[in-house]
């Protein structure tokens, strides 16, 4: 309802939603009428959750004649609405209890406003798994993705100068985040006792990189300096993770 008393068709076409782990706000995004959103770990997904609890495409978040519709797509971990799991798809409201794996999944109220994420929040030491959220995709084609800078036709990349690594250099081109640690499943991977499954983010936003440290028992630096939080990169920073030295450039 507008301020004037008249009724604004965009609120019943649209909703907030978040995704929370615990009481962490791990990402909010927004569903439009007659859009359908994939959750998952994939990349391919509209709201990705890099984590082993979630399977690639886990469950399906649909907006219909305003109405939510909220499905399990075969996950290994379910997706359950008050506590019971589904199958089929389900309509669901902002009173429902929802959980995709082992994060809740809420509605904002009507008169919130939330700003999406897409940076990693660090886990526990011991958790399985490090989460990375990425923004929904761009549902409205019409407009550019924002999903990697494009302010020009620069490439960045990542380049191992000193130390262990694979592979020795890493283009982001096309890439709206890059894994660096010690899982096979890296895009820049580092053995080492001490160093995490995955150590760090590299991660574009709003036509910039910024590096996110993850909880681990080897230091993250960022030219020389232990990083514990989300820095912007510039063009010759250098990354360290303990022997190895990462420039981005």
């Amino acid at each position: 309802m507008m301020q004037d008393g008249t009724i604004n068709l965009e609120d019943y076409t649209k909703s907030d939603w978040t995704i929370m782990l615990n009481d962490r706000v791990i990402t909010s995004f927004t569903t439009h009428e007659g859009s359908k959103l994939i959750i998952g770990r994939s990349p391919d997904a509209d709201v990705t959750i890099d984590n082993t609890a979630i399977s690639r495409h886990h469950s399906s978040l649909e907006l219909r004649d305003g109405r939510h519709y909220l499905a399990d797509l075969k996950s290994t971990n379910g997706t359950t609405v008050n506590g019971k799991k589904i199958a089929s798809k389900v309509p669901v409201t902002n009173k429902d209890v929802i959980f995709i794996g082992k994060f809740r999944l809420l509605q904002a109220a009507a008169d919130e406003q939330h700003t999406s994420s897409s940076y990693a929040t660090a886990m526990d030491i011991d958790d399985e798994a490090t989460v990375f959220v990425s923004s929904p995709r761009q549902q409205n084609l019409t407009q550019p993705s924002q999903a990697m800078p494009s302010s020009s036709n620069e490439t960045y990349r990542l380049t191992v100068i000193e130390g262990n690594a694979s592979p020795s250099t890493l283009s982001l081109d096309g890439k709206s985040s890059a894994k660096i640690g010690k899982d096979p499943s890296c895009d820049i991977l580092i053995p080492g006792w001490l160093v995490s499954k995955t150590q760090c983010y590299v991660v574009s936003k709003k036509d910039k990189y910024y590096i996110v440290p993850q909880r681990s028992w080897a230091n993250t630096k960022l030219n020389d300096v232990i990083i514990k939080e989300e820095r912007l990169l510039r063009k010759g920073d250098i990354i360290q993770i303990k022997s190895v030295k990462i420039r981005f450039n």
